[in-house]
């Protein structure tokens, strides 16, 4: 099971990370429906709205960071009393989250199914998916991790807490509060990660290493760390703020950087670096005793698919086969198209105008928004070298306005090639799916779901869908977009190599050597990645494989009559969801257009 951390790891959208929060469900068609007789349906309809509503004022709650990002004026919800916190974490808390959840589903399928409204029983079946838990939960609970090199919490909590939502002196006082419990946060990772060596399930060697250093990267320069020189940047940019005050403001800050946040993380290196060797493991999560089980049910959850891990390796093979083949024909037609694709430079380069681009030329093929404000910024530089190329943070529900994207202007990322990034984190990515499916006033709890699949497969299949619209040569756009299709099909067989078939580093450069990669470093790379951070590359190319699957399905039922942003459209609207749930009411959908 991948424990249910905490909301705000999900927050960013990243084009290498992102994790799930919901339990280890195997995403399948709900089928658990109570039915009642002689049930007043209005009054029915009317009770699972408020349970929606008790469920989301709970869940946005869980955090001060998941309400920050989620709610701008949490007094309309009724939330006027909240204490600062970074929430719970441990063994303890997941026992007690996994009873929450199991009283939750209970509450849920007492509802009469056939009582609710279409749109309610879209959510329905959504939510008996997310809540869905397994009965051998607690078996797993010491296989969750909160620390990774870009997908744990100690890398993502800088980025969150510097683009923390100011609005009234009130969040400021609540973001300075809020720096003082970080301390005790980490203290209880490093008590689970204890745990988690007692039990032997303490991470690698290489993965202590590269959270050792990051976080010393981190705190190298406490005087000039982030969290104090970007907050008196931002402060400086508040006019509801007087001089005196910004002053005060800035003091406060420093000190509690420098007495609460700069401690937290140097208790943290102490720890892992105390624990670091008493790992078991060198090597995938499947060589741990019942990981490769652990391995199947997160693939799943992680995925939103039904798929087993023996399906999933069968759709990969079967679209790597179909990319290999349209990239042997056009190799055919055109003998120097591999040297045209090596050397190839997308036309645009700019940040800025490639969003804006993108933003207009989408429109033939994606619903439009209404107006929306972006601005692409740049990783500060104490954070290049440990977060990926770029990534998107999600808005307040009520503030879906104002987006950012960040870059990450390492020398290590080639910025001439970020064209299909931008188009994975802006549009028609995870900027267009998240800001269109909040402008449809989707009911709040909907918006909160995280389903990593949906998300991340689809702002893949907005990046493959880049390169058709990228002004490279036809058969080179074409290339080149077969090109990423069957790369990123040899990660995901590489993670699921690695941690589910045991691959060793020797397995892995047999597997590399057949597609002509023999350099140790990179096989050593490819591994420690993949070991580090098991299924992460499935929700972003099992996912895509599900997205074109599903069109696939589409235009063949559909025919001529199939219209591709009438399609995107649909399954914008559906948001965050499981496969299973999507496919089914694909099929409603194809009737309307029939």
């Amino acid at each position: 099971m991948k424990q249910k951390l905490k909301r705000f790891l999900a927050l960013i959208c990243m084009v290498a990370v992102c994790l799930q929060s919901n339990g280890c469900n195997n995403a399948q068609e709900s089928t658990h429906y109570t039915e009642k007789k002689n049930v007043n349906k209005e009054q029915e309809q009317a009770n699972f709205d408020q349970f929606l509503n008790e469920l989301f004022v709970k869940e946005v709650q869980s955090d001060s960071i998941t309400l920050n990002y989620t709610l701008k004026n949490p007094e309309k919800y009724g939330i006027t009393d909240f204490t600062p916190t970074l929430g719970d974490y441990g063994v303890d808390y997941a026992k007690k989250n996994i009873a929450e959840v199991e009283n939750i589903y209970s509450r849920l399928t007492s509802f009469a199914y056939s009582a609710l409204t279409d749109d309610q029983k879209v959510t329905y079946d959504i939510l008996e998916d997310y809540y869905r838990i397994d009965n051998d939960e607690e078996d797993y609970l010491l296989y969750g991790e909160a620390l990774g090199n870009t997908t744990g919490i100690q890398a993502q909590l800088p980025i969150l807490l510097s683009e923390y939502n100011f609005s009234d002196k009130d969040d400021v006082d609540t973001y300075l509060k809020l720096l003082y419990t970080i301390n005790d946060y980490f203290t209880k990772i490093g008590a689970f990660e204890r745990e988690k060596s007692k039990a032997g399930l303490f991470m690698s060697d290489h993965n202590a290493d590269n959270i050792i250093s990051q976080c010393k990267d981190f705190i190298e320069d406490p005087d000039e760390n982030l969290l104090i020189t970007i907050f008196n940047e931002r402060l400086d940019s508040f006019e509801w703020l007087t001089a005196k005050e910004r002053e005060q403001y800035k003091k406060k800050n420093k000190k509690a950087v420098t007495e609460s946040v700069i401690p937290a993380y140097q208790g943290l290196i102490d720890t892992i670096c105390k624990l670091k060797g008493t790992g078991k493991n060198d090597g995938g999560i499947g060589n741990l005793p019942k990981g490769k089980t652990y391995y199947e049910k997160m693939a799943q959850s992680t995925t939103g698919s039904d798929k087993s891990i023996k399906q999933m390796k069968t759709a990969l093979q079967r679209t790597m086969k179909a990319a290999a083949t349209k990239i042997s024909t056009l190799t055919a037609n055109d003998e120097t198209i591999w040297d045209s694709y090596y050397n190839m430079k997308f036309p645009m380069t700019d940040p800025d105008k490639i969003v804006g681009y993108l933003k207009e030329t989408v429109t033939s093929d994606f619903p439009e928004l209404k107006p929306v404000n972006y601005t692409v910024k740049y990783v500060d530089k104490s954070l290049e070298e440990h977060v990926s190329p770029a990534f998107y943070l999600t808005p307040q529900l009520d503030n879906y306005k104002e987006n950012s994207i960040y870059i990450n202007g390492s020398s290590k990322n080639d910025l001439s090639s970020i064209f299909p990034t931008l188009a994975h984190e802006g549009y028609p990515g995870h900027l267009l799916q998240t800001v269109y499916f909040q402008q449809q006033n989707p009911t709040p709890l909907r918006a909160m779901l995280n389903y990593g699949g949906y998300s991340e497969g689809w702002a893949t299949y907005a990046e493959i869908y880049s390169y058709d619209i990228a002004k490279l040569s036809d058969n080179l756009g074409e290339y080149a977009k077969q090109y990423s299709i069957f790369n990123l099909c040899m990660y995901a067989e590489m993670d699921i190599g690695v941690n589910y078939d045991c691959w060793t580093k020797e397995d892995l450069g047999k597997y590399l050597q057949d597609f002509g990669v023999s350099n140790e470093d990179a096989i050593n790379e490819v591994f420690d990645i993949v070991v580090d951070d098991p299924g992460n590359y499935l929700q972003y190319v099992i996912g895509y494989i599900e997205f074109a699957d599903l069109r696939a399905d589409a235009e063949k039922q559909l025919g001529d009559k199939f219209n591709a942003k009438e399609f995107h459209t649909f399954l914008l609207n559906m948001g965050p969801s499981p496969f299973p749930v999507i496919k089914k009411y694909m099929q409603n959908w194809i009737k309307t257009q029939k």
